[in-house]
């Protein structure tokens, strides 16, 4: 299990709030037009079912165990571009993704 988090994302996830006693949690739901999109959020609480997927330091990234091979290889990048700020999630397994990027399909889901 690999992920990669950018150094721009890394200082903006850091001046979001994540600290020593909070981290990233990804997870995968389903929706969106393409049948699957990413949902993210600062959180503090550890679960049994979840899987640290990125460990650099003060930052860490968490999901499920079931959302884990869905998210393998995916990069999470920041643009501060002025039409189209925010996170940009590149993930390797999607097959399919919507025009904006939001929701993504995979040939094993």
């Amino acid at each position: 299990m690999h992920i990669t988090v950018t150094a721009k994302a890394v200082n903006q996830l850091l001046e979001s709030g994540i600290g020593e006693n909070s981290f990233l949690r990804l997870a995968v739901k389903p929706g969106g037009c393409a049948g699957m999109s990413y949902d993210a959020f600062i959180d503090s609480e550890q679960k049994p079912n979840d899987q640290v997927v990125y460990d650099h330091g003060i930052l860490k990234v968490v999901t499920e165990s079931l959302y884990a091979h869905l998210i393998d290889g995916i990069t999470i990048d920041y643009s501060d571009d002025l039409i189209q700020p925010g996170y940009i999630l590149k993930n390797p397994n999607a097959s399919h993704s919507c025009g904006c990027g939001a929701s993504f399909k995979t040939d094993a889901a």
